[in-house]
């Protein structure tokens, strides 16, 4: 293990503390990154060759989350099968609907790395989840803030952190949330936007076929029902696209203060994020949130609201806090409107904080 390049022993590392965090999920995956890192472990010719190319392609990249590198990896295998079809060695178990473990070998792992495309990932792409499940952050405080039925004010929507911006046009797709009651959780359906737009430091076109491929990659083996609400996404996007534009996230306060200038018609300026925090160095994070604040605190009251959907641990298996940000007579005010988990089904919500936000608006 000592023999291994700092960023591979890094990688192995990252590799633990996944699996770790779902062991319950993807037994594929888990069964691939097993073998991986018994082939980096190995006192071979082979392996050392491997961890040189590993080393080799992340060279000039860093990464800032622990499951970065494991996900990527494994969505960048899982491309090459799905592209390839059943003549890829690893279709099985990464490509076909129902994946099957025994076909996971060492030999073909080690033939599913012998093509240069899957290093090509590795090298240039990031791991972009448009998981729409997470538009709650959006879809349920705009239905506290009344943005649903006729009459309803207009909304301007702006995500940070965007990808291919499929959480922008949510509002055409269906509605899963519950309550941990069992009751639905009443979401905004049919609102009227006047505009939908977002910024991301690597955008995805969910319009070509290659960034809809790496889309569809990302998703892991054998999550059919994220898979079908994809393409559900996918299919209402290029009906009609929202516009997801380059640039870093300290750009955003001013891009909404331009968005909140448009007074005609009027509208309300409703910025969101979902799992975007961790990705951010301090010096970005501490930039962003303080220009986040001073353009609430700027904003007329009920004109401008910012929500977070993020997680304060580094444990993909617990619940995430949705936050809503917004601006009262009495200043900027945070509310804990509730939890879910990364991929949102039940929301446990606080009804007291949900309330006190809706006063706000109506």
């Amino acid at each position: 293990m000592s023999t291994l390049p700092p960023a591979v022993h890094e990688f192995v590392d990252d590799i633990a503390r996944w699996r770790r965090a779902v062991a319950s999920r993807a037994p594929s995956y888990h069964r691939v990154l097993h073998e991986l890192v018994e082939l980096l472990e190995g006192d071979t010719s082979e392996a050392r060759a491997l961890a040189e190319r590993f080393a080799e392609t992340w060279a000039h990249r860093a990464f800032r989350v622990f499951y970065d590198r494991p996900l990527l990896f494994l969505a960048s295998l899982r491309l090459d099968a799905l592209v390839d079809g059943d003549e890829h060695p690893l279709w099985r178990a990464l490509g076909a609907p129902a994946p099957e473990l025994e076909c996971v070998t060492r030999e073909r792992l080690l033939a599913s790395l012998g093509g240069e495309s899957v290093w090509r990932s590795l090298r240039s792409r990031s791991v972009q989840t448009n998981e729409t499940s997470r538009a709650v952050a959006w879809r349920w405080p705009a239905e506290l803030m009344g943005a649903t039925g006729e009459g309803a004010r207009p909304l301007r929507l702006f995500e940070v952190g965007a990808a291919a911006g499929l959480n922008l046009i949510a509002d055409r797709l269906s509605s899963p949330w519950k309550r941990a009651s069992g009751e639905l959780l009443c979401t905004t359906n049919a609102p009227r936007v006047l505009e939908r737009s977002g910024i991301d430091a690597s955008p995805l076109d969910a319009c070509a076929a290659d960034d809809a491929a790496w889309l569809r990659a990302c998703v892991w083996a054998g999550e059919t029902e994220r898979l079908a609400r994809l393409e559900a996404a996918i299919a209402a996007f290029r009906a009609s696209p929202a516009r997801v534009q380059r640039g870093d996230v300290t750009e955003v306060p001013e891009r909404l203060r331009a968005l909140g200038a448009a007074r005609e018609p009027p509208a309300l300026v409703f910025a969101f994020q979902t799992i975007v925090r961790d990705y951010l160095d301090d010096a970005a994070r501490a930039s962003y949130e303080r220009g986040m604040r001073g353009w609430l605190e700027d904003a007329p009251v009920a004109t401008a609201v910012w929500t977070e959907l993020e997680a304060d641990h580094a444990d993909p298996s617990l619940p995430v806090t949705l936050v809503a940000h917004a601006r009262d007579d009495g200043g900027v005010r945070d509310f804990v409107l509730g939890s879910t988990g990364p991929h949102p089904a039940v929301v446990t919500v606080n009804d007291e904080s949900a309330r006190d936000f809706a006063r706000i608006f109506r």
